[in-house]
């Protein structure tokens, strides 16, 4: 997952105008590599949450999966330039824990979205297990 913090884009996009510096940048992080599976374990232990990763495999899962294809060039940029311009690179970890903090402390109910638990059970028992996420 190419994963990026706010606060790392806003940095890279004030240091490009206070240099004066045009081009094109792929402003995409974390700094370390991360799967899916890795996101979501970093998020649910930063969340003090525990998930098991089931891997569903693609064949006929709904119109939204699999999220990562490796077919995608979009889906791999490299961040060199943008590092090389001094885009900072926050720790997955720090990233998950603020954005956290920041929702539980901005006063309305958790945002939902994505498989109800209802559902989530459904497409399990409807889809074999085995792909990767």
């Amino acid at each position: 997952m190419q994963v990026i913090d706010s606060r790392d884009l806003a940095r890279l996009v004030v240091r490009l105008l206070l240099d004066d510096r045009p081009g094109a940048f792929h402003a995409v992080g974390p700094a370390e590599p991360v799967t899916l599976d890795g996101l979501v374990e970093t998020c649910a232990r930063v969340a003090g949450s525990q998930v098991e990763i089931v891997p569903v495999s693609p064949d006929g899962a709904p119109p939204m999966f699999p999220l990562v294809r490796a077919d995608r060039a979009t889906q791999q940029r490299s961040p060199a330039r943008a590092r090389a311009a001094g885009m900072p690179a926050t720790p997955l970890e720090v990233t998950a824990a603020d954005v956290l903090a920041w929702d539980r402390e901005r006063g309305e109910p958790p945002l939902e979205c994505g498989f109800t638990p209802e559902a989530e059970r459904a497409c399990l028992a409807d889809h074999p297990r085995g792909g990767r996420v």
